[in-house]
């Protein structure tokens, strides 16, 4: 059994949204009908006290839709800094339905999760995330939108998600007992991974140790051939490729997050899995090759054949899948699903998916333009320096601006103002060879108030993959000289120059004369 996305074709041939197994898909009315389901929750107030306490912790809930009813469920609250909303608002959840009642399934499936979409009033992000990962070959939950009471109090509409369960694993995997992974605290494959609740035979971890191994192995031939060994290369170049074309800016490539890691116990290879596609299409302008975060990504890239096929895969994936015209249409589809919620709301889910589908439409053309452009040629210092060109926006403040612009004493700056939390900079990539070399240019701040946290702070200079060295400026600074120091320790490697800005309000110029580049060896 195969579900396909009507439209989309790889290779000229008619795409899979991916290869089912023949088996009886779980939970397949749920996610194909286009159904709005309701959800009623009933916690009992002390379970509703502790989770005011303890809101990562499972309590017993009642689960009903329609005419039946779930009981002993278990269910927390989940999210993280930008999504989490406590008990008494509106709440993200997880539901176990097998936890406390063994063998208990909802729709076939013992976990789902029931998301609030703050950071998606579209409602739509996360649904056509999944289809267009599955198009791609790559394995993700599937998702649906559900109305969720709690108590009898209205919390709204909620998207409706299934876990990484056996469930999930047995669409993809013949036996699903292999070892599932999810990040804790921001670790990477070299580094210790939790360990999901599927039951697996072995749990050695050596499938890990041998990645983490070839991820950095420094002999670029010898590690795409380890890679082969590991991982299934093709399908990973197409998951690091999906997470660039959606802009996925917090998933594994670029921030090591929101990521599974599946080893398939029968293949011996791994797999990465999207997750938390709530925030896409962020930044339509935002480059296809990035200094990727997630090391598996950027040990793949930094070898000849890993390039190479990122390259065609990116070129066949922009050209089959990142279709505005069919992913407009599929919005639409997706948002008259939603006509059952009142009025007014509906009207402003409208409106979100308008904006969504325009920057999808930038997204395509700002990305067939790349794609267009010849391969960057490795700077040459006849002098020691050069000025640095071709500065782009990286996610640009809602609530602000970014532009070239004068400064109030009249010097053309990169420039950046917000009035809510950001970590938005202009960017360029210089291809360099081995050396020492330092990012310089002056930079002046007004009004700029730090975050709450994080470890840079203000406005400063940055090369992408590096802590900041230079100064951190806040409140009202005047112009300062900042630099940045790095070293490249092979030839032919591309280094991000960053001009940022951290902040929860005020505003930053950077000096565009100024910014250069020097090769201090």
């Amino acid at each position: 059994m195969a579900l396909v996305l009507s439209g989309l074709r790889l290779n000229g041939e008619p795409q899979a949204v991916v290869s089912f197994r023949p088996n009886i898909l779980p939970a397949a009315d749920l996610f194909t009908n286009g159904a709005l389901i309701r959800l009623n929750l009933d916690i009992t107030d002390s379970n509703l006290d502790f989770l005011r306490k303890e809101s990562r912790e499972f309590v017993a809930a009642s689960v009903t839709e329609k005419e039946k009813t779930y009981t002993n469920v278990a269910i927390h609250l989940k999210g993280s800094i930008g999504s989490f909303r406590p008990i008494d608002n509106k709440p993200s959840w997880t539901l176990d339905f097998s936890r406390f009642s063994p063998g208990q399934k909802f729709h076939g499936l013992r976990r789902i999760h029931l998301n609030n979409s703050v950071e998606d009033p579209s409602y739509c992000n996360e649904r056509l995330g999944s289809e267009l990962f599955r198009a791609a070959g790559v394995p993700a939950p599937r998702v649906t939108r559900a109305i969720v009471i709690l108590n009898s109090r209205p919390l709204g509409l909620y998207v409706l998600k299934e876990g990484f369960t056996e469930d999930f694993l047995s669409c993809y995997f013949p036996h699903p007992s292999g070892n599932l992974y999810e990040p804790d605290e921001g670790h990477d494959v070299h580094q210790r991974l939790k360990r999901n609740s599927v039951q697996a035979p072995r749990n050695d971890r050596a499938g890990l140790r041998t990645l983490a191994e070839a991820v950095l192995d420094p002999d670029y031939q010898h590690r795409w051939r380890r890679l082969e060994q590991v991982l299934s290369t093709d399908e990973v170049i197409s998951f690091v490729a999906m997470e660039i074309i959606v802009c996925h800016r917090d998933g594994y490539s670029l921030a090591r997050n929101n990521f599974r890691l599946y080893e398939d116990l029968d293949s011996g290879k791994i797999s990465f899995f999207p997750h938390g596609m709530d925030q896409l299409w962020g930044n339509p302008e935002a480059p296809w090759r990035p200094l990727m975060s997630g090391l598996a990504a950027r040990a793949m890239l930094e070898t000849p054949e890993g390039k190479n096929l990122y390259g065609e895969r990116m070129r066949t994936l922009v050209t089959n899948l990142l279709r505005p015209d069919f992913l407009g249409s599929r919005i639409d589809q997706l948002v008259q699903e939603l006509h059952p919620i009142g009025a007014g709301e509906f009207i402003t889910i409208q409106k979100e998916a308008f904006q969504l589908k325009e920057r999808i439409k930038q997204r395509r053309e700002s990305l067939d333009f790349q794609l267009s452009q010849p391969e960057p040629k490795i700077v040459s210092f006849d002098r020691g320096s050069i000025q640095l060109q071709g500065w782009i926006k990286s996610d640009e403040p809602s609530k602000g601006s970014m532009e070239r612009c004068k400064s109030p004493d009249g010097k053309f700056a990169l420039h950046i103002v917000t009035r809510s939390d950001i970590a938005a900079s202009w960017r360029t990539k210089v291809l360099l060879n081995r050396g020492l070399y330092r990012f310089e240019g002056q930079a002046m701040v007004s009004g700029v108030k730090p975050l709450p946290f994080g470890l840079h702070q203000g406005a400063g200079l940055r090369v992408g993959g590096n802590t900041r060295q230079s100064q951190n400026l806040v409140a009202e600074t005047p112009w300062q000289i900042l630099k940045a120091d790095f070293e490249v320790e092979k030839d032919s490697t591309e280094a991000e120059l960053i001009c940022e800005l951290r902040a929860a309000a005020g505003e930053a110029w950077f000096d565009e004369a100024s910014l250069k580049l020097v090769r201090i060896r």
